[in-house]
């Protein structure tokens, strides 16, 4: 059964196809520029570890067995190997990402070609609704619930293809600086930014072909965005209960709010593991 809809606009598929040309430039475009602009200010090329502890030590030990035979050959030490990630390539990776997010938001607005005041009436921007909250928040509880089931039946299944991966925020939680940027970006950029274009732009404009397959196509995109194959079926499930939000309600706040409070779980879980 479809959904009843309520308000959400049907842009044409042209203003989809111009922003999603116009996404994949605002996604693209400051994950080119971190390693520039970290070397720019001497830092790193890599804000991530390069694995877990066990990869950790056998790089190290690698390290030591080259450098004995090197030295007993009298031939110069070869250079250590990077294992850490550089904080401050973190910092500047996590601001490009705020950018980012907000570029989304920007190409959502445009590729509609609504008058701003029309854009916020039409995605209901325009009006926000206190009293709404408690479903975005119930949703996002489930949902939470609901994947963390999901990983340890695939987890006990050993697919390996779809097991969470480190998450290679290792650099990120040894600096203060970085981890704000951090939540910044996962508590207000990206839920904001992401909803704008996933929801407001691609959902809204293929709303006309019904709540399913405008649902399905956005949610997809929204899951492979993430670059991880162990979250694709989840957050193509995530992406689903977002649209249904906002079909629900004629407005993008519900599904921000469900971001929102989705990210911010994830984020305090985070601080609680540091």
């Amino acid at each position: 059964m479809t959904p009843m809809a309520r308000t959400v606009p049907a842009w044409s598929e042209t203003a989809v196809l111009v922003g999603l040309w116009l996404g994949l430039i605002a996604y693209l475009g400051p994950r080119l520029l971190i390693e520039p602009a970290a070397n720019l200010v001497g830092s790193g090329d890599s804000y991530r570890d390069i694995g877990t502890a066990l990869e950790k030590a056998g790089e190290v030990a690698r390290y030591g067995d080259l450098r004995l035979a090197r030295a007993a050959a009298g031939n110069p030490s070869p250079q250590p190997p990077r294992i850490l990630g550089d904080v401050v390539t973190a910092r500047v990776a996590w601001g490009f990402a705020i950018g980012s997010s907000l570029l989304f938001g920007v190409v959502a607005a445009f590729a509609t070609r609504r008058p701003l005041r029309d854009y916020l009436r039409q995605t209901g921007l325009d009006r926000f609704d206190f009293d709404r909250l408690w479903l975005p928040g119930l949703a996002a509880a489930l949902a939470y619930l609901a994947i963390g089931a999901y990983t340890r039946a695939v987890d006990a299944a050993g697919i390996d293809i779809l097991q969470t991966e480190p998450s290679g925020l290792d650099a990120t939680i040894r600096d203060v600086t970085a981890l704000a940027l951090y939540g910044v970006t996962t508590i207000v950029a990206a839920p904001l930014g992401e909803e704008l274009f996933y929801r407001g732009l691609v959902f809204g404009g293929l709303s006309s072909w019904g709540f399913w397959p405008a649902a399905l196509v956005s949610s997809g995109l929204f899951a492979v965005s993430h670059q991880d194959p162990s979250t694709l079926i989840p957050f193509t499930a995530v992406g689903i209960t977002l649209a249904w939000m906002y079909w629900r309600s004629g407005s993008l706040w519900d599904a921000i709010a469900f971001h929102v409070l989705f990210n911010l779980l994830s984020f305090i879980l985070l601080l609680a593991r540091t």
